[in-house]
């Protein structure tokens, strides 16, 4: 149906503009500045997608002679465009938002990063962020509901037919077929055929000795990906109005003599070229970081001991780190103990102990068990001292929580301060009250922020450095982190693949549990990061 359609010359010169319009944008966010060429052409792109839906719901109903008249089809769909622009606009701004999660296309992705969100909002996001996801997660099925439901209205309401009201579950799923069913037809199985290519070539990669050979195959996998991908979204807006005006079937017929049914070759050479180019740039652009600094997560490597204690940290050592990073919780008498929970459970008898409501002196005579090993809790100055001894540098991460005293960052500094600036170790938390109030009270203190998500921007969120998730990490934040001289730390990639991915995002440093595998991963040749400069873009489309 998609194919018979583009034999429709002015919705096929339409399309193939966006895809155009799309790459350009997606070329010119490789580079920095011409920022009103981008506004340009988001605003282009923007305006463009709900008239050329105008005019494929024309097209799908349209007479044989109206589709062999390309002036007069124009017409018609721009004078139904007029009548219907407002709820058109609102369709199209319901699918930026829904499909914000799956990839940035071009532009999503950075302008998410500008949102700024209020400091004391984005503590309290974090502090509470079990409730909040659900409500995010709510908001978002509201969302979705209410696009399936306009964007059926909307395009029903251009053919001029208008259906009665109904109610109940029926209706609620010729509303949710809308979206549901294409994306189930066609973005599943381009991300299964996307990802199964780049995982063939990764493999293959590592049998590709020569590097020129492995760059050229690389950048042809790359351009046949993405015009794969590309043009499966293009489909997949086609296939939601298909859906919404209930699956009609379209045969048009068209004039021997005429050639509006021939493909515009020239648009298509041009959308190919911009492909091509984008692919060289982006590949050039993209080559992997210099070696990424290789922080123990939780002072342990894998299971050689129990996380954040002294008997993993003796063991870690012996491997080199750049950092062992370390979890502590204050208690209830203002000390602070290396845990990560907020309860712990004493091996002996079982009981659960609450940090915040425990003196440090008790806590340091809990025995804690895991995988069958069982040491005691220890004390941050002790943590610190036997650091010192081994000349390892620590990053120390805050957990901050509601039980916490309000006086928690000018206790944390009296005790350890002048030691963590003396021993050139770094402190990091996901509160960034906290963050700014330790940098007031000892400004030689390098203070880092843990962003909670990245779907926000740091410009306004200042800190020495930060420390992202690497699930969902983007090229984006960490340009911004960079553009402001703050370096980047990708927690917690555990799989070799995770780390090669994050040393093409360009971040500085890595926590993980495994720090054999980072170690291992940053002897590697560049051009075994080939096949993640692909990955890291075909997730720009999807």
């Amino acid at each position: 149906m998609s194919y018979r359609l583009l034999k429709v010359r002015s919705v096929n010169l339409g399309w193939l503009l966006l895809m155009a319009l799309l790459m350009t944008m997606q070329i010119l966010m490789l580079n920095a500045g011409l920022v009103v060429a981008k506004l340009v052409l988001v605003v282009c792109f923007l305006a463009g997608l709900p008239f050329e839906v105008t005019l494929v719901t024309t097209a799908l109903f349209a007479s044989n002679q109206l589709l062999n008249q390309n002036d007069l089809l124009l017409l018609t769909a721009w004078r139904r465009f007029k009548k219907h622009w407002l709820p058109l606009i609102g369709m199209e701004l319901l699918l930026v938002v829904i499909w914000a999660p799956f990839g940035d296309v071009g532009f999503s992705s950075a302008l998410i990063n500008l949102v700024t969100v209020p400091r004391h909002m984005m503590d309290n996001f974090v502090m509470y962020r079990h409730y909040w996801l659900v409500v995010v997660f709510i908001c978002y099925l509201i969302v979705l509901t209410l696009f399936m439901f306009v964007t059926y209205r909307v395009v029903n309401s251009i053919i001029n037919r208008h259906e009665p009201r109904r109610h109940g579950l029926k209706t609620l799923w010729q509303f949710q077929r809308v979206f549901i069913r294409p994306f189930i037809r066609l973005m599943v199985p381009v991300v299964i055929i996307d990802e199964a290519v780049i995982f063939g070539f990764r493999a293959l990669s590592t049998m590709i000795s020569s590097q020129s050979l492995g760059k050229l195959i690389s950048i042809v996998i790359m351009i046949i990906l993405i015009t794969f991908t590309v043009m499966a979204l293009s489909c997949l807006m086609v296939a939601i109005v298909w859906e919404a005006l209930g699956q009609p079937s379209f045969t048009p017929v068209f004039d021997n003599y005429d050639a509006t049914h021939t493909m515009a070759w020239f648009p298509t050479g041009l959308v190919l070229l911009l492909v091509a180019l984008f692919s060289l740039q982006a590949f050039h652009f993209s080559s992997p970081a210099s070696e990424s600094t290789t922080v123990a997560h939780r002072g342990a490597i894998e299971n050689n001991g129990v996380p954040n204690t002294l008997d993993s940290l003796e063991k870690t050592v012996k491997h080199n780190p750049s950092y062992v990073e370390i979890d502590v919780q204050e208690t209830s008498d203002g000390k602070f103990v290396v845990c990560h929970n907020q309860t712990v459970r004493e091996a002996r008898n079982g009981k659960t102990e609450n940090i915040q409501k425990t003196s440090l002196k008790k806590l340091t005579t809990v025995k804690v068990n895991e995988d069958g090993r069982k040491t005691y809790l220890t004390d941050l100055a002790d943590y610190l001292k036997v650091a010192k001894s081994f000349k390892q540098r620590v990053i120390v991460e805050i957990k901050v929580t509601p039980d916490d005293s309000k006086n928690l960052a000018k206790r944390f500094v009296k005790q350890y301060g002048n030691t963590l600036v003396a021993n050139r170790d770094f402190v990091h938390t996901m509160n960034y009250h906290t963050v700014s109030e330790l940098k007031k009270l000892s400004p030689n203190l390098i203070v880092g922020y843990i962003v909670p998500f990245n779907l926000v921007s740091i410009k306004k969120l200042p800190a020495d450095f930060y420390s992202v998730q690497a699930i969902g990490l983007g090229k984006t934040i960490v340009q911004q982190a960079h553009s402001i001289g703050a370096p980047v730390f990708a927690w917690t990639p555990n799989h070799l693949s995770q780390m090669q991915l994050m040393r093409v995002y360009g971040v500085d440093g890595q926590i993980t549990d495994r720090l054999n595998v980072l170690q291992e991963m940053n002897r590697e040749q560049p051009s075994r990061f080939n096949w993640a400069i692909i990955q890291s873009l075909i997730s720009q489309f999807i």
